[in-house]
């Protein structure tokens, strides 16, 4: 059974503090079919520097002015060769150094699939990070009527075949947010998922769009409207409600943060 190859690619912008344990946490992996593509826009502070450190173990790299997350998505696609691709944030990392060599068993088994992902946990924002208080892991088994009005495919986990990219076409940038969301919203009902409980990915709390969750939610809510995925009245109402659950859990975390270290531990579901 022949291997797939897999492109990661990191798009970064400003990353001096976590850009260099991400990159160390992809190159560290044991499967060898792997090409690393950084996609950094034109940072002002240290890392062009951290990448350039690395750039004899990258195909590909530059640091250039793009249009948003989006648009540097579509860069890295445009430079991509693997069969499957992973799209892994400066904020995120892989795990564990065997992570890409577990998937990869899962890839070549299910070729047929236009996305197979793993689980995701949040993390807090150091050097040396720990689960986040009180935030359960991300990711489980797909269904269509749950994927309609939540994402829940968490791209930092998720390998997208190529196959699905010529079909669908690359990522929407008018998002600014929710294009991983929306790129896979195209397929509907459609979609053809597998799922691997395995927590592949740390992603560290506080990142982009976790500081604009409503405005994400708003382009979650444009991207069921435009893939007609709920009709638009449903599309505002499931709206309203994951925006009330969203200060609600603010509540409950400015409550229970301080007691977290009783009730928080890396395993939980």
């Amino acid at each position: 059974m022949q291997l797939p190859l897999i492109s990661i690619i990191t798009v970064c912008f400003n990353a001096e503090d976590f850009i260099e344990q991400t990159i160390q946490s992809v190159l560290a992996q044991s499967y060898s079919r792997v090409e690393y593509i950084i996609i950094d826009g034109g940072s002002a502070d240290a890392t062009p520097d951290i990448i350039r450190r690395y750039e004899s173990r990258l195909a590909y790299w530059h640091s250039r002015p793009d249009r948003g997350i989006a648009h540097a998505f579509n860069l890295g696609l445009a430079q991509a060769q693997g069969d499957w691709l992973l799209f892994l944030n400066a904020d995120d990392l892989l795990l564990e150094s065997t992570g890409i060599e577990h998937m990869a068993a899962h890839l070549a088994r299910h070729q047929d699939a236009d996305v197979v992902f793993g689980q995701m946990v949040s993390l807090t924002r150091e050097e040396h990070p720990k689960p986040a208080p009180l935030c359960k892991i991300g990711g489980h088994p797909w269904r269509w009527q749950e994927f309609r009005r939540v994402n829940r495919i968490p791209h930092q986990a998720a390998f997208t075949r190529r196959e699905y990219f010529d079909r669908v076409g690359g990522f929407d940038e008018t998002f600014r947010m929710a294009m991983d969301y929306d790129h896979f919203l195209r397929a509907r009902e459609n979609l053809r998922t597998q799922f691997v409980p395995l927590v592949l990915v740390g992603m560290r709390a506080g990142g982009a769009c976790v500081k604009n969750m409503v405005d994400t939610l708003a382009e979650f809510r444009r991207a069921q409207i435009n893939n007609r995925a709920l009709p638009r009245w449903l599309a505002e109402v499931n709206f309203r409600v994951r925006v009330g659950r969203i200060y609600a859990g603010k509540l409950a975390h400015l409550v229970l943060d301080p007691f977290a270290s009783r009730i928080n531990w890396p395993g939980r579901t």
